[in-house]
């Protein structure tokens, strides 16, 4: 469920430029992908968007956390927008260091409320690059039943670990509204991933414990959850994924 708070970080830009710009950065004129493109593109009325032309569409990749598109404005010219996780978005901006204070702060807090961000960024001529806009808030709370699905899991000697892309404070506040815990770790001391290297045999040795521990792991890459399971399987587990 999208909410009405949408925190703008640069002057001049409005709430309908935003949503504009993230619709924008959809392939509106086709169904939506994913719910957050639903709620993107039910936001606004999408019939002045065909004023420009979709010349070019990067759909959402887990790895970089975001969507492109280039768009061809009546007259010819092009810009780009983009939509995507605030860390990925925040580290294109051109005046980054400027606001980057003012933008975590702001996610921390919303995260801390079970808010979830979406950041809506475009190109400009002006700044020659990146201006991060604003960001999305949105509601996307757990099944009711997880907490008792993870407590009958428990019940039967499986220990269930959460793997998330969200960020920390996300991620912290959806396992305590599961009942899974607080030990939620970053990906700083899991093992790197060369795509032209064998998986070391020693992951379960070197990281299994470190792995144990957590209750889980957020700003994940899919490479992370590979490792962290093969570490475990390493380490003996019998180990599923959902």
């Amino acid at each position: 469920q999208l909410q009405s708070e949408l925190p703008i970080f640069c002057e001049g830009v409005t709430r309908h430029d935003v949503l504009v710009a993230a619709a924008l950065a959809t392939k509106w004129k086709e169904p939506p992908k994913d719910a957050l493109d639903t709620l993107v593109l039910n936001s606004i009325d999408l019939a002045p968007l065909d004023m420009y032309v979709q010349v070019d569409y990067v759909p959402f990749d887990p790895r970089v956390k975001r969507t492109e598109s280039t768009l061809q404005r009546s007259d010819g010219s092009t810009f780009k927008v983009t939509k995507g996780a605030p860390q990925v978005i925040l580290d294109m901006a051109y005046n980054k260091e400027d606001i980057r204070d003012a933008v975590e702060d702001k996610v921390k807090t919303l995260a801390k409320r079970g808010v979830r961000c979406l950041a809506v960024a475009c190109s400009n001529e002006a700044v020659a690059g990146w201006v991060f806009m604003g960001i999305l808030t949105f509601l996307d709370p757990p099944r009711p039943d997880s907490s008792h699905t993870i407590g009958k899991a428990r019940e039967f000697g499986v220990s269930v670990k959460m793997i998330t892309g969200d960020q920390a404070p996300i991620a912290v506040e959806m396992a305590r509204t599961i009942g899974l815990g607080a030990n939620i770790l970053g990906t700083d001391k899991l093992p790197k991933y060369n795509p032209n290297e064998e998986v070391s045999i020693h992951l379960g040795r070197d990281y299994g414990s470190y792995i144990e521990s957590a209750d889980g792991f957020a700003q994940v890459f899919p490479e992370h959850k590979f490792l962290i399971v093969e570490a475990l399987r390493q380490r003996g587990f019998v180990v599923g994924m959902t």
